[in-house]
């Protein structure tokens, strides 16, 4: 009795097995940063030393372009790659930027900070003004849309001739200086290197706070990040102006260092150099643009910017690289890498036995009498599409702690009256009410925040993120975490991280996920788990009421007895 009673409990060891692997995963992602560090060190060093072997004005200002076009690259990551928006319009940003700054410098005298501070602003007007549509439309229409843009350009450089010198470009821009001294052409090449590594530095950070989370959801969960509490239309907007900054930044920084600015080199080989540089070195990675430019640049200055073969020879590459490397040559590597890394296998079982609320082998059920006061209801919910009447009159009160199940065939309607419920489709006729408020025609994401939970039919989830990660983005909505924050980095910030966190490690727990999956991407896991991490985003929130769309579809008996 007395070894009995100083063993520990399963629930324990199941906790302990838990904290060692939530240890171990972060322990292996703090490796993973500090070697990213080590290696963005060292490749600035040894470009800051490039100005040691190379001489010539001319050397300094090709390689000073090379810098703003990986510059502009990193930015074009942050839309297509993290946000998903295929816009092919950067290459305008950059013109914007270059023409306000060199029009500042040439025609008003503006100092060089002022000056690339007036690009910056002119880079973003021009980026949010052609990226906007992305508000309405998506994928190749907006690419479209945007490749438009730079088919235009040349066209608005020459009706502003008096201001942009038309085709023949803009002269007269002034050697930068700072503070009274002027800028030599290596030291111009190094405030570029410096701010590249600003830029990567704070791209970085925004990737791996909670805006980097809202980026993902709205690529790859599209109008179901509502469900938690994001908009998505205000995160595409905000990203619009986060990708467009460095591309204008690089853009300024392109007219002091050409000394000219021509709409010639904003066209379409350079579209196509900053969208092939993305997608060879791989969209949606922080090293993806400078692995993927690096080689497109050289082939870029070895063909000549100019040249006829330029454009044939980009699009060529970005042709074999969709093919070769379809992924980039990043997540490449990290696959190759974690081939030769030994783990843990994933247990048979994703989940550990569960605990029965009475120990009989079945969850208690209480009693209608007992459950708490009436928390969601409908009155007269009616929905039509065209000629067919999917809910028609629908009645339903729903009391706090009640287990309500909707029941019929497919095509009764039942998942019209969740997405009516939830917010995703507005009602014709009748009320919805939800803690004594009339939340009719509310959106989905004030209905989330105001504690409506919802999974879909079909799990949606960031298959790149963990299972961890995927249950920790159930908060971010809920949390009203700030750009220059995340950004920067500041002490706030990691403070709500770790709140999410350990929200989600307690969440983790709760759901009953054996320990090994903790680190794993959902996209190892199978469609039935996939549905209870669902479950597990949806639920770390805490909310009142929790909409579960066919949570048990598709799985064997197995899977739905977990």
């Amino acid at each position: 009795m007395h070894d009995l009673a100083r063993k520990p409990s399963a629930t324990a060891l199941d906790n302990d097995a838990v904290s060692r692997e939530f240890s171990a995963w972060i322990a292996r992602k703090a490796r993973l940063r500090h070697i990213n560090v080590a290696i963005a060190i060292l490749i600035l060093i040894g470009l800051g030393l490039i100005p040691l072997i190379s001489q010539g004005t001319y050397a300094y200002a090709r390689y000073g372009v090379a810098l703003a076009y990986v510059m502009a690259a990193v930015g074009l990551n942050l839309a297509i790659g993290f946000t998903g928006e295929l816009v092919l319009g950067h290459a305008v940003v950059m013109a914007a930027g270059a023409y306000a700054a060199g029009m500042l410098s040439a025609h008003a005298g503006v100092s060089f900070p002022f000056a690339v501070l007036g690009g910056i602003a002119g880079g973003l007007a021009a980026g949010a003004a052609v990226m906007l549509p992305g508000l309405r439309v998506r994928g190749w229409y907006l690419a479209l849309i945007t490749m438009f843009a730079v088919l235009v350009l040349p066209r608005v450089v020459v009706l502003t001739e008096h201001w942009t010198g038309g085709e023949f470009g803009l002269t007269g821009i002034q050697p930068p200086s700072f503070l009274g001294y002027l800028l030599s052409d290596w030291v111009l090449y190094e405030v570029t290197l410096l701010l590249l590594a600003l830029v990567g530095l704070l791209v970085a950070n925004l990737v791996r706070s909670g805006w980097g989370y809202r980026l993902r959801a709205v690529r790859d969960i599209g109008t179901a990040s509502a469900a938690i509490g994001l908009r998505p239309n205000r995160i595409r907007f905000t990203v619009y102006l986060l990708a467009a900054g460095p591309a204008a930044l690089a853009g300024a920084l392109q007219a002091f260092t050409d000394a000219f600015v021509n709409a010639d080199s904003f066209g379409i080989s350079l579209t196509l150099l900053l969208l092939t540089g993305v997608m060879l070195g791989g969209a949606g990675t922080l090293w993806g643009p400078i692995v993927g430019m690096a080689p497109l640049i050289a082939l870029s200055f070895w063909v000549g910017p100019f040249s006829v073969y330029n454009a044939v020879a980009l699009g060529a590459g970005l042709l074999i690289s969709a093919i070769v490397v379809p992924d980039g040559f990043v997540p490449l590597i990290r696959r190759w890498m974690s081939r030769r890394t030994p783990s843990s296998a994933v247990a048979d079982s994703m989940l550990v036995a569960p605990v029965d609320d009475n120990g009989s082998g079945n969850p208690s059920i209480r009693s209608r009498r007992d459950l708490g006061p009436e928390i969601l209801s409908a009155r007269g919910v009616m929905k039509t599409f065209g000629g067919v009447r999917a809910l028609q009159g629908i009645d339903m009160s729903i009391r706090q702690g009640e287990l309500v199940g909707l029941i019929g065939p497919n095509g009764s309607g039942k998942s019209t009256f969740l997405n009516v419920l939830s917010g995703f489709i507005a009602p014709d006729a009748g009320a919805i009410r939800y803690r004594d408020a009339d939340v009719t025609g509310w959106r989905v994401d004030q209905l989330a925040l105001a504690g409506i939970g919802r999974t879909f039919q079909v799990p949606q989830l960031i298959d790149e993120l963990t299972t961890l990660e995927n249950i920790e983005i159930g908060l971010v909505g809920h949390q009203k975490s700030g750009l220059v924050p995340a950004v920067l980095r500041l002490p706030r910030d990691i403070a709500w991280e770790r709140q999410r966190r350990n929200a989600a490690l307690e969440t983790f727990r709760a759901m009953r996920f054996a320990s090994e999956t903790l680190g794993r991407p959902v996209a190892e896991l199978s469609l039935g788990f996939k549905r209870i991490v669902e479950i597990g985003r949806a639920a770390v929130s805490k909310p009142k009421i929790l909409l579960l769309d066919e949570p048990a579809a598709g799985l064997n008996e197995t899977e739905r007895q977990d």
